[in-house]
């Protein structure tokens, strides 16, 4: 007997180490070894040209008397936060309105979602169109209202405006929330309406619980998401056909100047690799611990139906 389940366990291992097997290969060499040569790199004073320099710590010393690299933590923690509570929210109310019996819930569901599937590149393009001062849908709108209403909101708010586009691509958060509030037993529903309970009620002591798992998930998986924006406050707030010169000569509104901007620009523009991983390797530290205290914190307060 031993000696079949030796064998089933062989076989077992066999199989999943060949559908595994070239996902694990390709992980090692493009993340396990690029994230270990970026380490290396920030022990250095690598410029590119030359051969690096091994110089222990001092990079990450020097960052710390860096007012651009702190203020670029700040603003990334600052946005990381609002975006968070933003795009959770609105995700969450409207697919618990989505997820009610209400006419035409299908069109809603679809035009919703549409944003998301929408590319980066269009996307600014069309958050630019509607906030421009000059010929602005938003602008020309409050024009009807008052012809002296006008609002420069790209330059006023730039973190707002950056937001406000993650906010309108909430498609892949709402079809998450859809799907887990489906998931909800209606004999909790109707039990809890049988006994008088208000949906507000309802959505306390019934819907939030039921969903915590997937509520944590989306946190934290929008903490990761939010430290690694860096594409769109360039594109968002750069004049047409000066997006790559904005990405190398430090253009983007003061607001929306994030740590990947400024190892971006240390690596490529100063031409200083070391300082670019060393901010790197901060930024991925404060993610981690981050994720780390969210979870620890918020972990009693979740509910797993099987415990």
């Amino acid at each position: 007997m031993k000696f079949l389940n030796g064998l089933k366990i062989k076989r077992e291992t066999r199989t999943f180490y060949s559908f595994t097997g070239l996902w694990i290969v390709m992980f090692i060499f493009l993340n396990v070894i690029p994230m270990v040569y970026s380490f290396y790199l920030s022990l250095t004073n690598f410029d590119g040209m030359t051969a690096p320099r091994f110089i222990g710590f001092k990079n990450y010393l020097r960052l710390l008397h860096d007012y651009r690299f702190l203020d670029s933590l700040k603003h990334t923690l600052t946005f990381t936060a609002f975006n968070i509570i933003a795009t959770l929210t609105v995700s969450f109310l409207l697919a618990t309105l989505l997820n009610k019996e209400i006419k035409g819930k299908g069109f809603f569901r679809s035009v919703l979602f549409l944003p998301y599937a929408v590319p980066i590149i269009a996307t600014v393009f069309i958050w630019k169109t509607v906030l421009n001062r000059e010929s602005g849908f938003l602008n020309m709108v409050l024009g009807m209202i008052h012809s002296n209403l006008s609002l420069n909101l790209l330059v006023t708010v730039p973190m707002a405006s950056l937001i406000s586009m993650f906010v309108w691509q909430i498609g892949g958060s709402l079809i998450i929330f859809l799907a887990g509030l489906q998931n909800i037993s209606r004999d909790l529903i109707e039990a809890a309406e049988i006994d008088g309970a208000s949906q507000l009620c309802m959505l306390r002591k019934i819907t939030i619980p039921i969903m915590s798992p997937i509520i944590l998930y989306q946190a934290v998986v929008g903490i990761m998401q939010s430290f690694s924006v860096i594409v769109q406050p360039i594109l968002l707030t750069s004049s047409p056909g000066a997006a790559f010169t904005a990405f190398l000569n430090q253009q983007p509104p003061y607001q929306n100047y994030f740590t990947l901007i400024y190892a971006f620009q240390q690596a490529f523009t100063n031409q200083s690799f070391g300082n670019g991983m060393a901010a790197i390797w901060y930024m991925f530290a404060v993610m981690a611990i981050l994720s780390f205290i969210f979870l620890r914190v918020t972990m009693r307060y979740v509910y797993y139906e099987y415990e």
